[in-house]
């Protein structure tokens, strides 16, 4: 998730106290964030509940899908935030929320593996998946511009963006994805003891192992990550290793565009392990076949 905030006025708190009085939740609000730029909602933040309202019709679209998308990975046995209360037309949500513990080590990187191994078969949640707002075509044409030149300065190489990305266009939609299986989106809870996977507005058709290989490129730890690596390539059959190839070498490079052109990812990592994920997911690439990798 982008996790772009800004200050919250007054009325984006009063909106929030006014749905929370009508809920008959009468608990103190710990915090408030304005989420309204990226998300389109506003979200209060309880000792234990997680409040979102949305503001704009693209934060009521947000909602809808996340609902949508807890509710068809629940039949799947994957663990999400709890939903306690909810406008099915997507105005409002009320979640338990998930008191994060430390992640990390073999449990952690099992129950994750295990949790997008559950995602994976097809098919989808009925429903489009949600997309952040894209603003005015001049704005997104200058966006662009300077997008490329943040690009360029980061030691991205256009030419191999735009070819991979053509190129993992033409894969076979064979799975489903979360949409952003990112580490930080697979959630050790503290109280619970278990793997809780978070955000689930962008569940949709995708080619094989997007998840695994999302998983794999934001893994911190070297260990976790390969034995996330060593479970990739063991679900993998022969005649299938260089589209696998393909989209691990497309999703390291997703992986840092983002944090070049979206630095406020909340989640620790930086361009220099991006960096770092590309140049492995290269020669991975090549090893399977790829004929992309160079």
């Amino acid at each position: 998730m982008n996790d772009a905030r800004r200050p919250v006025d007054e009325g984006a708190r009063g909106r929030v106290a006014a749905l929370l009085a009508e809920l008959g939740i009468d608990e103190p609000l710990l915090s408030i964030v304005d989420l309204v730029p990226a998300l389109g909602v506003v979200q209060g933040v309880l000792a234990d509940r997680v409040v979102d309202l949305a503001v704009t019709e693209n934060g009521r679209l947000r909602l809808r899908a996340e609902l949508r998308g807890r509710r068809w990975a629940e039949e799947r046995e994957v663990a999400v935030p709890e939903v306690l209360a909810a406008n099915d037309d997507g105005r409002w949500l009320v979640s338990g929320r998930v008191h994060g513990a430390p992640g990390g080590g073999p449990r952690w990187a099992q129950a994750a593996v295990d949790a997008a191994v559950r995602i994976a078969p097809l098919p989808a949640p009925p429903g489009e998946p949600w997309q952040p707002p894209r603003g005015p075509a001049l704005g997104r044409a200058r966006a662009s511009v300077e997008d490329a030149g943040r690009l360029v300065r980061g030691g991205v190489r256009l030419g191999e963006l735009r070819a991979i990305r053509a190129a993992a266009r033409l894969l076979p939609l064979s799975e489903v994805t979360h949409g952003d299986f990112r580490a930080a989106n697979a959630v050790l809870d503290g109280e619970q003891g278990r793997l809780v996977v978070l955000e689930w507005a962008g569940v949709c058709p995708a080619p094989r192992h997007r998840d695994l290989l999302t998983l794999w490129a934001t893994t911190a730890d070297d260990e976790d990550r390969g034995m996330i690596g060593d479970i990739i390539l063991d679900r993998t059959a022969g005649w299938e290793q260089p589209d696998v190839g393909l989209l691990w070498h497309a999703v390291a490079l997703e992986q840092l565009v983002a944090r070049i052109t979206r630095p406020d990812r909340g989640d620790g990592l930086d361009v220099r392990f991006a960096r770092a994920r590309l140049a492995e997911a290269r020669r991975i690439a090549r090893d399977l076949g790829s004929a992309t990798a160079g």
